[in-house]
């Protein structure tokens, strides 16, 4: 039967030395991660402001004092190293998601795919046995010590590494993105790129850049499963993180996804490519005659896992990755069952990967009223200036906004002014000016009737 086969299959022992190589460059990943926000981020996102746009039902998290969270994201700098070291893996896996997922959970202004793709790793990891190999652990507890893991290990860090590809894909397909916008204004504001900034003024070249990084994204994972296609479809993607790196920073999300999708090669890779140095030095020190004896001796095999009957997944994990697979694979498809457009309404935009498709700008003006009188509130005694533009174009933060400024004046109505641009577009309205934003719900279900509808087209000079 299929279903015993993937059993088998599953439980099938390959070499851990792959999975370790993940998890070191995951845990070095997370340590400059948590560097690069101790110095200026982690106070202008979190400290310098009143008020935070958290992610409902999760309202109730809020920023410890300034030491406290100093104190976080140096404690998940410290974590990313024990995770790289191996050092009481599961333990340092287990705090290290439970505080990047509540500064995840802190402030939706900031929501960034890559951070989101970080806690459902960490998550992971907790419960993925890649501590077996070039770890403190198994050096120190030799019970740990394993040269292999079970192959769903690999697969299921393969799956979680080919999703953001693929719904990163799936989310070009849009009529923006498949016009150009708004790659094409982005490219035009990063003229001055060394060699390759003035080709950005180009249409080729923004066209072949728009469609190279949608088919890129939709094609890439099948290519990098195929071992002919993988070193080929490998070298595309260095190509591609890179250039993202250059053009748009993104912070660790980039080298993270580089070292991530080492994934898809053989487990063993480590291990060959270290005999494959060897080999190298050897006909370097010793004459190519003892470095084609060395060259017949190859990667360590990976011991089998012997036995008469086949080992098989246990149903419970089964049943524990299939969940795992079905939310990862509905989730990103649920504002299709939203009849808007997703970059204009935010209905089901985030955790969808819908990465660098649109740019908005705008404004927001709340009024007050009591029944006796109205009057407009200055947004920035409450927001820094960076909360301010991103509130404007997203509706959940304004009804969230709305919310806490009627509680600060005894259940005022608030009435909200908006003035919003998509890609470029013309401004227009985003919410309803005559509904009271105090008192719709947050969530919703999708599909709000006081978020008015995307009319404005796109246009191009």
């Amino acid at each position: 039967m299929w279903g015993e086969r993937i059993r088998e299959g599953g439980a099938r022992q390959v070499s851990a030395a792959g999975a370790a190589v993940f998890r070191m460059a995951f845990g070095v990943a997370m340590t400059v991660n948590a560097m690069l926000y101790l110095p200026y981020l982690m106070r202008d996102h979190y400290l310098a402001a009143s008020f935070h746009f958290g992610y409902p039902p999760f309202l109730f998290v809020r920023p410890l004092p300034d030491a406290g969270m100093y104190a976080v994201y140096a404690m998940m700098g410290v974590l990313g190293l024990t995770i790289a070291a191996g050092l009481w893996y599961r333990w340092s896996c287990a705090a290290f998601f439970v505080l990047t997922t509540y500064v995840f959970l802190l402030d939706s202004s900031y929501y960034q795919n890559h951070e989101y793709l970080i806690s459902l790793l960490s998550f992971l990891m907790i419960w993925l046995p890649l501590h077996r190999m070039w770890s403190l652990d198994a050096r120190w507890r030799p019970a740990v010590a394993s040269p292999t893991v079970p192959a769903w290990v690999m697969w299921l860090l393969r799956f979680q590494i080919g999703v953001p590809y693929f719904f990163g894909g799936v989310a070009k397909l849009n009529s923006d993105w498949l016009r150009g916008e708004p790659l094409r204004m982005w490219l035009a504001e990063r003229t001055h790129v060394q060699l390759i900034g003035p080709l950005f003024t180009h249409e080729p070249v923004v066209w072949f850049m728009t469609y190279g990084s949608l088919v890129f994204d939709l094609v890439v994972v099948g290519f990098l499963l195929h071992p002919r296609t993988r070193p080929y479809a490998f070298a595309v993607a260095l190509c591609f993180h890179l250039l993202n790196a250059r053009l748009f920073g993104l912070y660790v999300f980039p080298w993270l996804m580089i070292a991530a999708t080492t994934v898809f090669f053989r487990p063993d890779w480590p291990l060959r490519a270290a005999a494959r140095l060897r080999r190298l030095r050897e006909r370097a020190t010793r004459g190519a005659a003892k470095g084609a004896e060395a060259g017949a001796r190859g990667a360590p095999p990976v011991p089998a896992a012997g036995g008469a009957r086949p080992v098989l997944m246990a149903p419970l994990t089964v049943a524990a990755l299939g969940a795992w697979a079905a939310v990862q694979v509905v989730l990103p498809l649920r504002h299709f069952a939203v009849p808007s457009t997703v970059n204009w309404s935010e209905e089901g935009h985030r955790f969808a990967w819908h990465m660098m498709l649109r740019t908005k700008q705008g404004s927001a003006e709340f009024t007050l009223s009591d029944g006796e009188r109205a009057w407009r509130v200055d947004v920035s005694e409450y927001l820094t200036p960076e909360q301010q533009r991103l509130m404007a174009g997203h509706p959940e933060r304004i009804a969230l906004f709305a919310r806490h400024l009627s509680q600060l004046h005894g259940g005022a109505e608030v009435r909200v002014a908006t003035s919003v641009s998509l890609n470029g577009r013309a401004p227009a309205m985003l919410v309803d000016p005559f509904t009271d934003m105090a008192s719709v719900p947050v969530p919703w279900r999708g599909a709000a009737d006081w978020i008015l509808p995307l009319e404005e087209p796109l246009r191009r000079d």
